[in-house]
């Protein structure tokens, strides 16, 4: 196998080419294990936890854990191989690498070409790094950041200048947005003079909406990563636990307002809107993650602004039609 690094392999970064090494063990399916451990011996490799093995074309065939391979030394490498793995192409997104080696518990990742032949694999060392990178890289999103073409890390040092227009726009879009909250407000303009202590309970209420969003965004986010996690069960579940929130902080939001105020029905309708407010904020916070990754795009962006804004009017929308219905 050569051993050369190849120039295409650092074109993109976030591809297995830009990870993989070359120097790696190899084997043929019918060569006896204590041959191959006397083969390797004294040999340097850039990654030594598995050995590949391959057909004499070089296709790969199957895999041998290091460790299976110092315990079976009079047996063939067929018979202890682990046949048919898995393996990603050099150009495979870095992403879609990591969730392969989650999914199968793999410390190192095989790379082949387009006709299956071994050229490489992406070591644990270069595993680690990248699901690093990746959960930075969506703690930026989850944020409202964005990404630095050059990653992570290099997003923590970029110029003022290139920090600021990163974060600005996903803000921009929220102040627009944020007018959608203004118009409720304004609706519901009478019932906040003729009652001022509704108000009170607008911070409150836009709190734990935007709390309960959060909770259900990552939970979405990491559903979304992880492909034998059923998204619809998490739907159904969040669902559940958004009104399970809701109904426990409502009730006691509510006993706080009928103890501080003396007033039943303006306790009902915070009671109320919590409760209603925490199971629309849970389905958007795990919804709208959702709704990203099946456009295209990074289900990460669907927090920060977008499901801040929603889950405000909505939650105040709510609380406003409860206050018209039970005290006007």
């Amino acid at each position: 196998m050569n051993t050369q690094p190849d120039a295409q392999d650092f074109q993109h970064k976030d591809t297995a080419g830009a990870h993989l090494v070359r120097a790696i063990p190899t084997a043929r399916p019918e060569t006896p294990v204590s041959e191959v451990i006397t083969q390797l011996s004294g040999q340097i490799f850039d990654c030594a936890d598995t050995v590949f093995v391959t057909d004499a074309a070089g296709r790969l065939e199957g895999i041998v854990r290091i460790n299976d391979l110092l315990a079976h030394g009079t047996r063939t490498v067929a018979e202890i191989m682990e046949p048919e793995h898995e393996a990603v192409s050099r150009g495979a997104d870095q992403e879609d690498i990591a969730k392969l080696a989650i999914r199968l518990n793999m410390i190192v990742v095989p790379v082949v070409d387009d006709a299956g032949r071994l050229i490489g694999a992406v070591p644990p060392e270069a595993l680690f790094r990248i699901l690093r990178d990746e959960h930075m890289e969506d703690l930026q999103r989850l944020a409202g950041i964005g990404a630095h073409h050059a990653g992570p890390d290099a997003a923590l040092d970029a110029p003022i200048r290139n920090r600021l227009a990163r974060r600005l726009p996903w803000l921009v879009f929220g102040l627009l947005a944020s007018t959608l909250v203004t118009l409720v407000m304004v609706r519901f303009e009478e019932t906040l003079a003729s009652h001022v202590t509704v108000a009170f309970f607008v911070p409150a209420l836009v709190y734990i909406a935007g709390a309960i969003g959060s909770q259900a965004v990552s939970v979405a986010v990491r559903g979304l990563a992880t492909h034998d996690v059923s998204i619809s069960a998490l739907l159904r579940d969040e669902i559940v636990i958004g009104l399970g929130i809701g109904a426990a902080l409502g009730v006691l939001s509510g006993l706080g307002v009928l103890i501080g105020f003396g007033d039943a029905r303006l306790s009902l309708a915070v009671g109320l809107a919590v409760l209603c407010g925490g199971a629309i904020s849970s389905l958007v916070g795990f919804a709208l993650p959702w709704v990203f990754q099946r456009l295209g795009s990074d289900p990460a962006l669907g927090s920060g602004p977008i499901c801040t804004v929603i889950q405000d009017a909505s939650s105040l929308l709510i609380y406003f039609a409860a206050v018209s219905l039970l005290i006007l």
